[in-house]
């Protein structure tokens, strides 16, 4: 069970000694993203800037600490971060590197996701580049077989380094490897490390014994240079293991905070209503089969896989071969009477059986009858897309198998298993855990353990949403919210279902069944015709990366100034000089570092810079992103306006040796670089584009046991859902959008109020690249979800609709999301978002506050009575 430690002592003194806005401000190294195969999402920067901050302080000696721990949930990506660290590391001169973990199959795992540049989850970029050279990922035996140019790596369960370590063997690692070099060791799974702290501070053993721990200890401080770097999901809840991880957490999320910000499907408790176990088989088919369906209908590409749990590895065998013989007997009468039977029983989405009735619909839609669905079952199902991982026999290939279930061209479909895959599986398209024994009440733990590495979020793109790795139907009632749920099916036991879904309510994977409201659209407004035929209208932004475009000046102006901040240290010919009598306070001072134009370098040296840095500086780059026809007319159109910061002891004749010259441009250039790195990172922000009104839809939400906000009735006939959940605050806006409602009826002849649930349609990104004052807008493409949106028709107008975005904002809020208020303000002067049939005039207005509204008065009665 994930357990949040009462104090995160070591990442608040990182946030303290370095600030949060600081740390915030950390750019990761364009070394790390651009050496990385998948984008990091955003805890894993927060997990990296806090690494770096922490690795920062080290060196200027505020803190001291090589011992560090991620406690990161399951499922969300630990093993990037690894790659990630591993790229800092080899940047910093590590070549030596040792992983470790308790299980041999999350080691072949992982060597394939760090090693296989072919296996789809390699985490690497296919070339990596440090430094202007290629760098390669080389898995050894022993540091003998390392190389300089790699990433030298020796993979080994805690038992087999324990067994080298102990019982030194021919061409393994040694204590000998281990002495003077460096080494950076990075253990998976880490709970499964801390025996000795267990026992030793019992006090049953009077001194540290040659244990996994102890061994693993000493082989650590073999060098005062080593990295030791933990990753797991859970720290033993033992108040010896809890102290001795206080000051080496940089960095915690639990699997609560990981569900709650949407990175994991939703878990459903199916409970069928008697034990036969051939009821389960069909009912996770029959969704297998729906989900597959209905991801083709969105053009996602979907082969989702079931589970098969049994008690012991006999009873796994005997499931399966009953599984074979119940697909090849079924018949399509068997899913006509299920469908019948468990579609009536989950009619309405009140229940988490619902799913059965909402394939029920789909296929009858889609005139798919359950003939052709016991087709598809039989030929998906066939004993070749079948596999039980029981057997050690054919670990290897069953791995591979495994490692790569979301393939297309992987076609198992059903896994049979015991506990083989409770620790180290990674796979996205599980969406069905059958259980398939009955008792075995005190199972539950280790169950919702497997349901937690079964949730991890299959991502799939829609155009409503720009987020594909996120859920986004948790308040939506939209058949695609069955791609976001894992079902766990089970027989009809009352008590265990309930225990394990107090369980997954404990572990943050489920929220309490009290703690939920649905949301309706009042029947008269869904049954109006300004409901089904008015539009409302969003932005969007993406990834700059993302498209062809050429950089904006704008774009070009931050690059220029982000290099231009940049203190070049002393130069000479055999390299950079430390210069030890400068002090750190004297050292950020403009005395020691004199601004000169980058041209003060030659040209030609600049040209010969460029072609050692070929991969950011290709022709490709420079024409797709500058509009440049060469190098040349790069470094005269954008190189010649660089200002440089050269160290006051540079002196001119130094900077005309070439040597000194090349590495002073390479320097410079590798931070021009990492700009256009970090601005192909940024967002821009696309323009208005309208939504049908009819998509705010019934939705369902949870609401926070800590959270105080107010459910209530709401009567007013122009507020679009029958229930409100908020603040008094937004209650009292209500009442006084109610005591305006004459006037607003007498200047629209059609109106309502749309509160927003944090629904993903109803999201806007600041898009003001400057102010009113002409500085730069340090929000834009910031997110921004709004409380309310009005919407409404103008006596006698047909297609204009007029929205107003209204926020009300508690006092000690006003100024920190001011730039809120501006941006809503700043959309008053907009031009209306127009299209073939329809106009949208779109405004905004001032926070409505508890006190001193007048503002937000008088300007809701002018855009009333424009």
């Amino acid at each position: 069970m994930e357990k949040k430690m009462s104090e995160n002592k070591l990442q608040e003194i990182i946030t303290r000694e370095y600030g949060k806005r600081n740390i915030e401000k950390i750019e990761i190294p364009a070394y790390i993203t651009q050496n990385l195969s998948r984008e990091l999402r955003e805890y894993q920067k927060e997990a990296l800037k806090l690494y770096l901050a922490q690795r920062e302080l080290c060196a200027d000696k505020t803190l001291q600490g090589n011992h560090l721990m991620f406690n990161m949930a399951t499922g969300s990506g630990k093993t990037l971060i690894m790659a990630a660290l591993m790229l800092h590391c080899y940047k910093n001169g590590y070549r030596y590197f040792v992983f470790f973990v308790n299980s041999i199959n999350i080691i072949e795992k992982t060597k394939s996701n760090f090693c296989d540049s072919e296996s789809e989850k390699y985490l690497f970029a296919k070339y990596i580049n440090i430094d202007n050279k290629r760098v390669s990922i080389n898995a050894v035996n022993n540091f003998n077989e390392a190389r300089e140019d790699c990433v030298n790596i020796v993979f080994s369960s805690v038992q087999g380094l324990y067994s080298l370590f102990t019982q030194e063997r021919e061409n393994a690692i040694t204590f000998a490897d281990l002495q003077g070099q460096k080494i950076v060791y990075l253990a998976d799974e880490a709970h499964h490390l801390n025996s000795e702290t267990k026992s030793y501070l019992k006090g049953e053993e009077a001194q540290i014994k040659e244990s996994w721990e102890g061994v693993i200890k000493k082989a650590f401080e073999a060098h005062s240079e080593n990295l030791m770097l933990e990753f797991t999901a859970t720290i033993p809840n033992h108040s010896a293991v809890q102290e001795k991880y206080r000051d080496k957490i940089v960095f915690e999320y639990n699997l609560k905070q990981f569900s709650a910000d949407k990175y994991s499907k939703r878990i459903y408790l199916l409970q069928y209503n008697g034990i036969e176990k051939q009821e389960r088989f069909l009912g996770s088919c029959v969704l297998n089969i729906y989900r597959m369906l209905l991801a083709q209908e969105h053009n996602v590409f979907l082969k989702p896989v079931v589970l098969y749990k049994s008690k012991t590895i006999k009873e796994s065998k005997e499931n399966e071969e009953a599984f074979k013989i119940f697909i090849k007997e079924l018949d399509s009468m068997q899913i006509a009477q299920f469908l019948a039977s468990y579609a009536h029983l989950s009619k309405g989405n009140e229940s988490e059986q619902s799913l059965f009735f909402e394939a029920q619909e789909f296929f009858e839609r889609k005139k798919i009858d359950s003939k052709d669905v016991c087709v598809m079952i039989q030929e998906l199902f066939s004993e070749e897309n079948v596999l039980n991982v029981n057997e050690d026999k054919q670990l290897r290939e069953q791995q591979i198998l495994l490692n790569c279930l979301e393939s297309k061209s992987n076609e198992v479909r059903a896994i049979f298993a015991v506990d083989k895959l409770n620790e180290g599986w990674d796979v996205l398209n599980l969406f069905d855990i059958v259980r398939l024994n009955i008792g075995a009440i005190n199972d539950t733990t280790k169950e919702a353990q497997l349901i937690g590495r079964g949730a991890r979020y299959y991502p799939f793109k829609i155009e409503s949403s720009d987020e594909a790795f996120k859920r986004k139907f948790d308040s939506s009632t939209s058949s695609l919210r069955a791609l976001e749920i894992l079902s766990y099916h089970a027989a009809s036991e009352n008590e265990f279902i309930t225990k394990l879904n107090n369980e997954l309510i404990s572990i943050g994977l489920k929220q309490s069944d009290k703690n939920k409201i649905t949301l309706k659209v009042k029947k008269s407004i869904k049954e109006g015709n300004f409901y089904n035929l008015a539009y409302f209208a969003t932005n969007k932004r993406y990834k700059k990366s993302s498209t062809n475009t050429l950089f904006s000046e704008e774009s070009v102006c931050k690059i220029i100034e982000r290099t231009q901040d940049i203190k070049i240290p002393l130069i000479e010919v055999k390299g950079v000089i430390e210069d030890e009598m400068l002090t750190k306070e004297i050292e950020t001072s403009q005395t020691y570092h004199r601004d000169e134009e980058f041209l003060i370098l030659s040209p030609h040296i600049i040209a010969k810079a460029m072609n050692k840095l070929s991969k950011d500086y290709s022709f490709d780059v420079l024409s797709a992103k500058f509009n440049a026809i060469s190098k040349q007319d790069f470094i005269e159109k954008y190189l010649s306006n660089l200002n440089i910061k050269l160290h006051s002891r540079q002196s001119e004749e130094g900077i005309k040796i070439p040597q000194i010259a090349l590495k002073i441009a390479i320097f410079v250039l590798e931070h021009f670089a990492q700009s256009i790195h970090n601005e192909l990172d940024s967002y821009e922000v696309g323009r208005w584009e309208e939504k049908p009104l009819s998509i705010i839809s019934d939705r369902e939400m949870y609401r926070d046991e800590k959270n105080s906000d107010v459910q209530k009735e709401i009567n007013y006939e122009w507020f679009i859902f029958d229930t409100f959940v908020g603040n008094e605050l937004e209650i009292e806006f209500l009442d006084f959008i109610e005591s305006q409602k004459e006037l607003v009826n007498k200047h629209f002849s059609q109106w309502l109020i749309v509160r927003n649930e944090r629904f993903a349609e109803c999201v806007v990104y600041d898009d003001r690249k400057k102010l009113e004052n002409g500085e730069v807008n340090k929000t834009y493409a910031q997110r921004f979800e709004p409380d309310f949106y009005f919407l409404g028709k103008r006596v006698g107008e047909v297609s204009i609709i007029c929205q107003c975005i209204i926020e009300p904002k508690a006092e000690h809020l006003v100024d920190y999301d001011k730039w809120k208020e501006e941006f809503l303000e700043n959309l008053l002067s907009r031009t209306s978002v127009k299209t073939k049939n329809i106009c949208i005039d779109v405004n905004g207005m001032p926070f409505y506050k508890k006190k001193n509204n007048e503002k937000f008065r008088e300007k809701f009665e002018n855009f009333v009575k424009k």
